[in-house]
């Protein structure tokens, strides 16, 4: 199985706090859907003919292109791949431009699920994050999508905002049970450099949000969602049963994936590319049929790393039968400390991280690591 991901960058204004390659350059549209098409073209054995099981359309802002665009590239990877073991195919939307008529153009091209930033359900809040949308927008979006045909629906929350209380968390999380989503993706805000938002906290502008409080959103958010029909299947992930991600899964479970577009990474099992975040660069380099890209090979050392992390970003947590059996000695012998103050458990032959331990993994995880 694989995955292939295409990164659509074009954005109608930037989120202050956004890291991921994107730009405004909406006059580029069809040039740059030209290139994707022809970097799929001059990259068709990468997945050295593994049958592309999911397709994720990610951002910047994909529905900022056309459904003619984005059928171009849906219609490419069928000719040149092929779609017939395709499960699932994903397309990032912003509210504010779902309509009746893109999603049941998006149905008719076999989107079969769109994940939405909502981000927050506060005015305040969407406000400040320089979203373009409201809250009644973001609800009339998910109604318009099952209206439409479209029913499995992700949309992503944020926590940790300046400013937010918890009392503020809890009402966004009701808001999203009382929308019937399948999926919520909740983070806590980051601050990523070269943003405004970093720039705003480092002038003193804003406070970020203590550990403390963000760590009682997050129990909140597992409590609330548990309750409300969800399982906690990865870090920052919600679902109804049968309806988690398969493409975000395949990077957890490290299924190879190719990634088309500027800024996209690619991952075959034993090497890691990426493209260059820069618009004119990645489209002149297709444009004369040489894909310009950065490769890492990963070593023992970074192969065992990412498959402790991954694996216990999930809830099923690190299956010990499949290390050798020098690895399996090492990450037990690790773990025997977190096994015992119970930041981790340990069951039918796989080592996980507690609910209660969860927004803590990342201390957890690295300590695991080789060096």
């Amino acid at each position: 199985m694989a995955g292939i991901y295409i990164h659509i960058p074009f954005c109608a204004k930037r989120c202050i706090y956004c890291g991921f390659f994107s730009t405004v350059r909406q006059e580029e549209a069809a040039r740059y859907v030209k290139a994707v098409c022809h970097e799929l073209e001059l990259r068709k054995d990468y997945l050295a003919d593994a049958p592309v099981t999911t397709v994720y359309f990610g951002g910047g802002t994909p529905s900022r292109l056309t459904p003619q665009e984005l059928g171009q590239i849906i219609s490419t990877i069928d000719s040149v791949i092929g779609l017939k073991n395709l499960q699932e195919l994903t397309v990032e939307c912003n509210p504010d431009d779902i309509t009746p008529q893109f999603v049941t153009a998006l149905r008719d091209l076999g989107v079969n699920r769109i994940s939405m930033g909502v981000q927050t359900f506060n005015e305040e809040m969407l406000s400040f994050l320089h979203r373009r949308h409201t809250a009644t927008q973001a609800l009339d979006a998910v109604r318009i999508c099952r209206e439409s045909g479209i029913t499995n629906i992700s949309i992503d929350l944020m926590y940790g905002l300046p400013g937010q209380t918890l009392e503020m968390f809890r009402s966004d999380l009701q808001t999203a049970l009382s929308a019937q989503v399948q999926h919520i993706s909740s983070y806590c805000l980051s601050y990523e450099e070269n943003t405004p938002l970093q720039a705003l906290r480092d002038q003193g502008k804003i406070a970020p949000v203590d550990d403390d409080l963000c760590s009682q959103m997050y129990t909140l958010m597992c409590n609330t969602l548990h309750e409300g029909g969800f399982e906690h299947y990865e870090i920052s992930n919600f679902c109804r049963p049968g309806y988690h991600s398969r493409h975000n899964s395949s990077y957890w479970d490290g299924t190879p994936y190719l990634g088309l577009g500027a800024g996209a990474h690619s991952y075959n099992g034993t090497t890691r590319q990426w493209n260059p975040s820069n618009l004119d660069t990645y489209m002149s380099a297709i444009e004369h049929g040489k894909p310009l890209f950065e490769s890492e090979k990963l070593s023992p050392t970074d192969l065992y790393n990412e498959k402790i992390m991954l694996s216990l970003r999930t809830s099923k947590g690190l299956d010990l039968t499949t290390l050798t059996n020098a690895d399996r000695l090492t990450v037990l012998k690790s773990a025997e400390c977190l096994l015992s103050n119970g930041s981790l458990v340990s069951d039918n032959n796989s080592l996980r991280i507690p609910e209660s331990h969860m927004f803590i993994s990342d201390a957890i995880i690295c300590s695991l690591f080789k060096d």
